[in-house]
């Protein structure tokens, strides 16, 4: 959808392109204005690629291509609830009925309307009369709410917000229903082209519902639900094969590996997605229980782990192949979201921030002869969100550093050697800003002998400061 805001009332323009090949067929504009809403779903007859129906979540609009003329002449009756004295409910989708002369709209209260398709007599040779739909009936099909609705040979299809998915023959009349494979709420469903093959002695295809108990033969399928989950069901032996999942909510955090093409994906909904971008190809995931959101990824500068920190204050550290825990049980020392989290050089240290301004420590020990992660200490050191945290390495020793830039304009340097346990040691504080307030800190790249700090703030400035002495170059 286009925008053009200088049409008078607000219109939009869609395109919309029917293919059955790499070229288009045809192309139709179609000019609607805003009182007719967003539409969210469009659909062809399958049997006359001049006539589409679209429908917002109160309107229908059937559409009519008359190529000759260039028109597209299109039908929008209102329906309310007065229409037919009863509750209708918000449109879902709408098909085209199986006798191509009605229209079928589902809606949330489990209902369908059913409109008549009206083509006008024509008085002369030169008249042409546009054809219309109008309400006729509304059916009360179920008690959920309908959330996809199509056809499929002889069949209406429905699927709802329970997970159930089911067949109605041309007079609504129910034939046969899927619900026991405990779905979410379907919002796809996409019928293979190929017909199903002839029943034989070894065919298992179940009965439908009808008095005749005939043998119920319908095409494979694809399912997609709420939960960003695909199905692939094979309908002879009614056998449902999990294609993928993918994160339903929001992607919070993404890391790159340091030498693999690898990258890490963390959503909200508690979901990590490893890929090979190279190859574009999913490799391996892990999803953790609700509750547990992943907010920060990194991996150390190893590339065998996976530190994690997720929205309720957990810290995960996982190996990098597997995602499994590479410690007995996760970290639980804050209790509110965990926004960064970083390694040290030599993955002896690792480092977290959460939005309660607090910046923790884990340090790796050698205990029974095992390598094992242990918490360290943690410290409130900032008054604001905390920006930026890194780790960096001392010129002269090798040893790790530790710091962190706060929205309250404050970088902090830790002192790692003389912290111990629940104690995080603090070297230096120094303000970097006065009005603006400093949004993101890395590294410098070594390209001269004086090792720097680059840091951007509110005010779109970029700032060099000597690592050592904290001035501002």
């Amino acid at each position: 959808a286009e925008v053009e805001d200088g049409m008078e009332g607000s219109s939009f323009l869609q395109s919309l392109s029917g293919a059955a090949s790499c070229e288009p067929s045809f192309t139709i504009a179609v000019n609607i204005f805003s009182y007719f809403m967003f539409q969210n779903y469009l659909t062809f007859n399958p049997t006359n690629n001049k006539e589409l129906v679209s429908n917002s979540k109160t309107q229908a609009i059937y559409y009519s291509w008359f190529e000759e003329e260039s028109v597209l002449a299109h039908s929008a009756p209102l329906l309310t609830e007065k229409t037919f004295n009863k509750l209708v409910g918000k449109f879902s989708q709408s098909v085209f009925h199986l006798n191509l002369t009605q229209i079928l709209s589902a809606t949330m209260e489990g209902k369908l309307v059913v409109w008549n398709i009206h083509h006008p007599l024509s008085s002369s040779p030169t008249f042409v009369g546009f054809p219309y739909i109008k309400p006729c009936k509304l059916v009360h099909l179920q008690k959920e709410s309908i959330t996809v609705l199509t056809t499929v040979d002889s069949y209406i299809v429905t699927g709802d917000i329970k997970g159930n998915i089911k067949f109605y023959d041309h007079n609504l009349s129910i034939v046969n229903w899927y619900s026991n494979f405990k779905l979410s709420s379907i919002r796809t469903l996409s019928f293979s082209k190929t017909l199903p093959s002839p029943p034989t002695e070894k065919s298992n295809f179940p009965t439908d519902c009808t008095l005749k108990g005939d043998l119920f033969i319908i095409r494979n399928f694809i399912i997609g639900t709420s939960d960003a989950t695909v199905y692939h069901l094979t309908t002879d032996g009614t056998k449902l094969e999990k294609l993928f999942v993918e994160p339903k909510d929001a992607i919070c955090a993404i890391a790159c590996h340091p030498y693999q093409p690898l990258i890490a994906i963390g959503s909200a909904c508690g979901m990590i997605k490893v890929w090979d971008y190279e190859k574009k190809k999913y490799l391996f995931s892990r999803v953790f229980e609700k509750g547990l959101g992943v907010q920060s990824l990194t991996y150390n500068p190893e590339g065998a782990l996976l530190g994690a920190g997720f929205t309720e204050g957990t810290v995960y550290i996982l190996d990098a192949m597997s995602l499994e825990n590479e410690s007995p049980e996760p970290f639980r020392y804050s209790r509110t979201c965990v926004t960064h989290v970083s390694f040290s050089h030599d993955s002896r240290y690792m480092a977290t921030a959460d939005v309660s301004f607090t910046v923790a420590v884990y340090v790796m020990i050698v205990k029974n002869g095992r390598r094992v992660w242990e918490y360290l200490a943690r410290l409130r050191s900032h008054r604001k969100s905390i920006r930026s945290l890194l780790f960096g390495v001392h010129l002269d020793s090798n040893e790790p550093r530790l710091l962190s830039l706060g929205r309250d304009r404050f970088l902090i340097e830790y002192n790692l050697i003389k912290s111990y346990k629940d104690h995080l040691d603090v070297l230096d504080i120094h303000r970097t800003d006065q009005g603006n307030y400093p949004t993101c800190m890395v590294w410098y790249p070594p390209l001269t002998k004086e090792l720097f700090l680059l840091i951007c703030n509110s005010g779109y400035k970029v700032k060099l400061f000597n690592s050592t002495t904290k001035m501002c170059r």
